[in-house]
């Protein structure tokens, strides 16, 4: 059972709790022993794992040495800053203490250097006790992230067409959401990079149509003007669109090698890589157009 230790509890109050629910049968032992031991002044608040099986000395230690629950939450890989949000305040065991802030006070408060929040955040599963802070969580996903962005740069290959992680860290997030051929799909969007083409990537249309995508993208979606319709921009969006896995952002900055500037989804998770405009057009109708 999950047993919670109360900031400013005594340790006679937490025996006399544990026995009257049942879960201490030698009350007196655990007081005796607490005297003895001079322990019983260094009492950590917090939930504590308790069975059956634990004597009076374990649970004493228990308490006094803080061996409190830890919680865990999953922070996903592909998902918006929004999504993550959302998913944090549900937890109820999370104190939510970025509730009414808008992103830049958000940003103030963690102290990130950044002007958006989009894709800075580690995809990992973190542990926490119950009463930790979203703001906490956040700060220790951005930490972890910044950690992973920085070693895997000193190990990027050659003749990329990137100023800083930053922008490594852009185009992961889009080949997180491209599909499963990450170093090829990589290797695509470098090379189109590389010479000057649009990345024409679908991603960040829908991204930067938000609440108002339907499922479908239009012609008159590809035309429109915005920062992150690589349709429209040439180079990079101006930031994430997402979450980045680690194998994404391994992908971006160690792209693989070879001549195609083309891909189209086969409709089977996999896609048909093509040299040509020509080749990729056949490639849409036979995948794409069933045709």
């Amino acid at each position: 059972m999950i047993y919670q230790v109360k900031k400013g509890a005594t340790f006679n109050l937490i025996v006399e709790d544990l026995k009257n629910k049942r879960i201490l049968k030698n009350p007196l032992v655990m007081k005796i022993y607490g005297r003895i031991t001079g322990k019983t002044t260094s009492i950590h608040a917090g939930e504590y794992l308790l069975d059956p099986s634990l004597n009076v000395y374990k649970l004493t230690f228990k308490f006094t040495e803080g061996d409190i629950f830890y919680r865990q939450v999953r922070i996903r890989e592909g998902i918006q800053f929004k999504t993550l949000i959302k998913e944090l305040k549900v937890n109820d065991h999370l104190l939510n203490d970025i509730n009414g802030k808008s992103i830049k006070e958000i940003i103030n408060l963690l102290e990130i250097n950044f002007h958006s929040l989009e894709g800075l955040f580690f995809p990992d599963t973190y542990f926490f006790s119950k009463g930790d802070s979203i703001s906490n969580l956040l700060l220790r996903a951005y930490k972890k992230q910044q950690l992973v962005v920085n070693y895997e740069w000193d190990r990027r290959t050659t003749n990329l067409p990137f100023k800083s992680p930053y922008e490594a860290l852009i185009l992961a997030s889009i080949i997180e959401k491209e599909g499963q051929e990450k170093n090829e799909i990589s290797g695509v969007f470098i090379r189109r990079l590389n010479k000057r083409m649009k990345l024409q990537a679908d991603p960040t249309v829908i991204f930067a149509l938000g609440e108002s995508y339907d499922g479908n993208i239009k012609k008159s979606h590809l035309r429109m003007e915005h920062p992150y319709n690589t349709y429209s921009i040439e180079g990079l969006p101006p930031g994430p669109i997402g979450l980045s896995s680690k194998e994404s952002l391994q992908a971006a900055l160690n792209p693989k090698e070879g001549t195609s500037l083309y891909f189209v989804a086969k409709g089977d998770g996999s896609h048909y890589f093509s040299d040509t405009l020509e080749e990729h057009l056949k490639a849409v109708r036979r995948y794409q157009l069933d045709l």
